[in-house]
């Protein structure tokens, strides 16, 4: 009673229509204030995400978006296998599964949901995005896209980027990053748009303890990823550690990660031509608690990639975190990888000779491991943190907007 008294006389006072505006304002001010956070989409490209994208670059970045700058944060595609990171590393995650991922399924999903997907990101550069993204700025032209190409010279040269369609799908990005220097210069010199140099970093999923000791540190060579997949060339590391391995007698190989069929069989033949390696080149499988699979970089002096061409794996990153020796193949981020040569060396793709060469050097050189293996930690940390490569990817989009700010 009292309330409504208050609220008539200042209706009287200031006039029914002034009082009816100012209270709908307030009103209007109150929804605004309280409206749902803002929203990051990321979509993945074709079929969907499968489990091991969700701790790679894919995950990585609605998880940042989601703790640090406060986003609600969606993954959408179709199902690829089960999904057990997903409540393990990115709690508070949303997974929109797809039932339907034809181009036309995907463009009425963006139909339907345009209007509260503030930010879109893009997982590589696809035909099946133009439509997307032609819907999502027709329905929200205020809506940001950030595309994450990760191409490489190989794919890139495959593509017809005069094409219309890829132009003005380039055109409706915000923000185009890959993720090597080599990269950034060559398609700076191609793409019709500002190229970002924001590489992929590693990010702690699982809380790990990060301290690395040195001394404790193995005499042991370790790859991670797909193992015997075509792009990996694993087969190149084999035979290039088979040549010197009875010069360096107190060294292992170890391969971590999903193993193809086809390298099973080659992996038991080769086995039978070295019959004396038996103990010294380990297969483990896929390492799926991030925790073991951290301690593996951990106690590696060398990390060792052989693809015939790729982006910037992640695992690159892990092992230059954990203070690894870093041997790659000379694919575009080689350079990335190896710090510029001060935390390691490369060889040219599929030349098993000139691996074996580095590995013998290399093994038998304590003093350069340890630092090369100094230097890759430094350059991991100091490069390579995945926070800080969102707070830079952030300010590219959204400048200095406070209120969305980070907060750690």
């Amino acid at each position: 009673m009292e309330q409504q008294c208050i609220e008539n006389t200042v209706s009287q006072t200031i006039g029914e229509d002034i009082y009816n505006r100012l209270i709908a304002e307030f009103e209007k001010n109150i929804v605004k204030n309280t409206r749902q956070k803002k929203t990051v989409y990321c979509f993945a490209p074709y079929a969907g995400w499968n489990n091991q994208q969700l701790v790679k670059n894919c995950g990585a970045l609605p998880l940042v978006f989601f703790r640090h700058y406060g986003f609600r944060a969606v993954m959408v595609g179709g199902q690829v296998g089960e999904y057990p990171y997903l409540d393990t590393y990115l709690k508070g995650i949303q997974m929109d599964i797809l039932q339907d991922t034809s181009v036309e399924a995907k463009v009425q999903y963006v139909e339907e949901h345009a209007r509260e997907m503030d930010l879109v990101v893009l997982h590589g550069f696809f035909r099946e995005y133009i439509p997307m993204m032609d819907k999502y700025k027709e329905l929200n032209p205020n809506g940001k896209i950030y595309m994450e190409t990760d191409v490489n010279s190989y794919s890139q040269d495959r593509e017809e980027w005069n094409d219309e369609a890829f132009r003005r799908l380039l055109g409706l990005c915000d923000v185009v990053g890959v993720s090597s220097r080599r990269m950034q210069r060559l398609l700076s010199r191609k793409w019709p748009c500002v190229i970002e140099y924001l590489p992929n970093g590693f990010y702690n999923f699982a809380g790990v303890n990060m301290e690395v000791d040195f001394s404790q540190k193995e005499n042991l060579i370790l790859t991670v990823g797909r193992i015997g997949t075509a792009q990996k060339a694993n087969e190149i590391l084999l035979e290039a550690f088979s040549m010197v391995a009875d010069s360096i007698p107190g060294w292992s190989l170890q391969l971590t990660g999903s193993i193809t069929d086809n390298f099973k069989e080659y992996f038991k033949k080769y086995m039978m031509r070295f019959p004396e390696l038996e103990g010294r080149v380990i297969l483990t499988g896929i390492i799926s608690d991030k925790q073991q699979l951290m301690d593996q970089y951990k106690k590696a002096k060398v990390f060792a990639l052989t693809s015939i061409a790729e982006g910037t794996p992640n695992v690159a990153a892990e092992a230059m975190y954990f203070g690894c020796t870093m041997i790659s193949s000379e694919i575009d981020a080689v350079d990335d990888i190896i710090g510029e040569g001060t935390c390691g060396r490369s060889f040219p793709i599929m030349d098993v000779n000139a691996l074996s060469k580095i590995l013998l050097e290399v093994c038998l050189d304590e003093d350069y491991l340890k630092k090369t293996g100094l230097n890759a930690l430094h350059y991991g940390r100091s490069k390579l943190d995945f926070e800080k490569i969102m707070d830079r990817l952030y300010y590219l989009l959204y400048g200095n907007e406070a209120q969305y700010g980070t907060n750690h």
